[in-house]
């Protein structure tokens, strides 16, 4: 089952994928560019200090504390318990303005009354799931009337994923996954090859957004992050050179930019029943 595929492999990497994307410094950070994204999406929309946030898939807690510095009444579930452990341990000696609840959860299934959080936050999940039907009503149904959702997806369309099932393929063989690992963290000196044990969905903005709107949510904004003009791994290869010139392009993360942005990130807005 992909659900617990997906459990275990962020319990076994979380305290690694908490140090490469938060704590090591990089030149080009993806999601830290989609943090600071859809942090001012929600600066931009809420203005009411006593709203309730929530922020599913936190993974180690970075958005809730940063909201929690500016909101009161802050929550945070991931499927995962290693990174509620991280995202708890985080928090324990910091001087915020408003609370934060953690807790362990699915999507698809949440413990929180209906109609009880004024904007959602919903970063990096459901690419692991199954289906979209599942959570779409469930968010629907913890959302406020006129509330808001920030959701982000995978591109299908950028030019960064047109080699990707070829590279899928390769990564399973023991011998081209050691090499490009090797190449990536001795000579790039990047990160270590990712080799999920499932393979994430990825989806078309614009029927994304169609989705969206049939499902009672209306689109207010939209940024596109992590841009590239090469398919993987000749970005990556080439990283030195295209590295200013893929920053760059940030600066166009509003436009219709689905051939270059990697990932696609929609804020919406509860249409009132």
């Amino acid at each position: 089952m992909k659900d617990q595929k997906v459990k275990n492999y962020y319990n076994e990497v979380a305290d690694e994928y908490n140090d490469m994307f938060y704590v090591r410094k990089d030149e080009y950070p993806p999601l830290k560019y989609r943090h600071k994204y859809i942090f001012n999406m929600i600066s931009k929309e809420i203005i009411n200090q006593e709203c309730k946030i929530l922020d599913i898939g936190c993974g180690p807690g970075e958005m809730c504390i940063n909201l929690a510095k500016k909101y009161n009444d802050i929550y945070g579930v991931d499927i995962s318990e290693e990174m509620i452990r991280i995202a708890k341990k985080k928090t324990e000696n910091l001087d915020l303005k408003g609370s934060i609840t953690y807790e362990v959860g699915d999507i698809e299934n949440l413990n929180y009354e209906d109609s009880f959080f004024d904007a959602i936050i919903c970063s990096g999940v459901v690419e692991y799931l199954h289906n979209d039907e599942n959570w779409v009503k469930e968010l629907k149904r913890i959302l406020k009337s006129n509330g808001i959702l920030i959701i982000n997806v995978t591109n299908k369309y950028a030019i960064r994923r047109m080699t990707l099932p070829l590279l899928n393929y390769l990564k399973n063989l023991k011998v081209i996954f050691n090499l490009f690992n090797f190449v990536k963290e001795k000579i790039l000196r990047k990160e270590k090859l990712n080799r999920f044990p499932f393979i994430p969905r990825d989806h078309s903005p614009k029927q994304f957004d169609k989705f969206l709107l049939e499902n009672g949510f209306n689109k207010v904004f939209h940024n596109y992050f992590d841009f590239s003009i090469f398919p993987y791994p000749i970005d990556t290869l080439l990283n030195f050179v295209l590295l200013p010139l893929r920053k760059k392009m940030e600066k166009y993360s509003s436009l219709d930019a689905k051939y270059w942005g990697n990932g696609y990130i929609v804020m919406c807005r509860k249409i009132n029943n």
